[in-house]
């Protein structure tokens, strides 16, 4: 095992060319190959051109350029393999084909309340598959429910969850967020409450911001701590005034009509919570 950044080629090519022992092959593995410098990445094609049969030499790099000698020397070999994470948005679906390459059908809203309550880890989501399965026994068409019998208990749906991708203007993930808040028992009043503070806060932070203030100032003046202050200035950064303004006045009728019984709460609530996302001044 090598460490690219600090590993001398050299002796890579001569523990990829040393015998094996006992076994029929020799694995060695370089890490960060990427972190290499030009000349060990060299020597290391060098090496490709006529590698040892009993050895398997495995590079690893986080990012390579396809037109170096290195990369090219082991795409001639048929030994280049891309291990891609998932983009946000293809999590469920990866979701989806490991269930069913355990032989199991999940339903794509189970795959998206498994995503939203472990996260993008695919190690974790992998782990909580298993035990989704274990806990179904014989059953294969699975769905939300099996999910949060399983995971429910040990990733509970954070209300900041929800703010912070209202704050991110992520329309599809706020309202995924929302309904799993309102299913784990929280009360919409409540929700609205956080909802409306987290606003004054931004518009806080970007009156601050339209003024070139730092982020000690808004550490200062609106009173948070310094990864509170990072977070709201993020956000800040994608409402302008004006938006922040009309969302609270908007915030402040609803809330009335939530308190007078003037339609349906809950439909009320996320028609304004998609007007704060995608409406822009």
């Amino acid at each position: 095992m090598f460490d690219g950044e600090s590993a001398d080629a050299s002796m890579v090519v001569a523990a990829a060319n040393t015998l094996p022992f006992a076994s029929e092959r020799r694995l060695v593995v370089v890490r960060g190959v990427d972190r290499m410098n030009a000349a060990g990445q060299a020597t290391l094609a060098g090496y490709a051109k006529n590698p040892s049969p009993s050895t398997c030499l495995v590079l690893v790099a986080r990012k390579i350029r396809k037109d170096s000698k290195l990369y090219k020397a082991v795409a001639q070999l048929g030994g280049v393999a891309e291990y891609r994470a998932p983009r946000k948005s293809e999590y469920p679906d990866w979701v989806i084909s490991e269930f069913a390459s355990r032989g199991r059908a999940l339903s794509r809203d189970g795959a998206a309340a498994l995503v939203r309550a472990v996260g993008r880890d695919l190690l974790r989501l992998q782990t909580e598959a298993e035990k989704i399965i274990a806990y179904a026994g014989e059953r294969t068409d699975l769905g939300r429910d099996d999910v949060v019998r399983v995971v429910a208990e040990t990733a509970p749906v954070s209300v900041f969850d929800f703010l912070n991708a209202l704050g991110a203007r992520e329309c599809t993930s706020a309202l995924e967020l929302l309904d799993d808040l309102i299913a784990d028992g929280q009360e919409l009043l409540a929700i609205h409450g956080m909802t409306v503070r987290s606003l004054r806060n931004l518009i806080s932070t970007r009156a601050i911001l339209d003024r070139n203030g730092s982020l000690v100032d808004i550490q200062r003046e609106v009173g948070m701590a310094d990864w509170q202050a990072r977070i709201a200035m993020e956000q800040a950064q994608r409402f302008s005034a004006a938006d922040l303004a009309g969302a609270l006045r908007r915030a402040a009728g609803l809330e009335a009509q939530m308190k007078t019984g003037s339609g349906d709460a809950r439909v009320l609530f996320e028609i304004w919570l998609v007007g704060v996302c995608r409406e822009r001044s």
